[in-house]
């Protein structure tokens, strides 16, 4: 098995095939979490330690930016007569910044970035679960929408 980090990852000074041949065999074992994984890896020598924060303080704030994206991602906007729809969006332009979903519709410009981003996920769904043949009917469909408003490779 050859494994290797997506491109859009941030994993850096750790190799790859190392991280899934540590993963595979944990799997193999049934202990393959989270917690495992930071386990197995505490020892200067391991394989992935380099991949962790180990400063306490800067993994404590760390954790907290991440709660934080967490609050922001889980908050809807809740209207009469229509579904609760995600309230902020993560628009990335030079810096990361979140939008309310209302300032991005109004915007031609903020709603192709978020068309560009909603692509960009479904592409990544597709190549998690491309092989789930009970979801071929789903790709098939996105793949008769048409994008020309922002350009076929945006």
């Amino acid at each position: 098995m050859v494994y290797r980090f997506k491109a859009s990852s941030y994993i850096s000074g750790v190799d790859a095939q190392a991280a899934g041949e540590q993963c595979e065999r944990l799997a193999g074992e049934n202990r393959l979490t989270a917690r495992e994984l930071v386990k197995e890896n505490r020892p200067e020598s391991a394989p992935l330690h380099r991949a962790f924060e180990w400063r306490d303080n800067i993994a404590a704030e760390n954790w907290r930016e991440h709660q934080a994206r967490h609050i922001i991602g889980a908050l809807e906007v809740v209207r009469e007569e229509a579904p609760p729809v995600r309230a902020f969006f993560n628009i990335v332009k030079a810096e990361p910044e979140y939008r309310h979903i209302d300032v991005i519709l109004r915007s031609e410009e903020e709603t192709e970035r978020l068309l560009r981003t909603a692509r960009g996920e479904f592409e990544a769904f597709r190549r998690k679960y491309g092989l789930l043949k009970k979801l071929a009917g789903l790709f098939a469909a996105y793949d008769q929408l048409t994008f020309d408003e922002i350009g076929e490779d945006t």
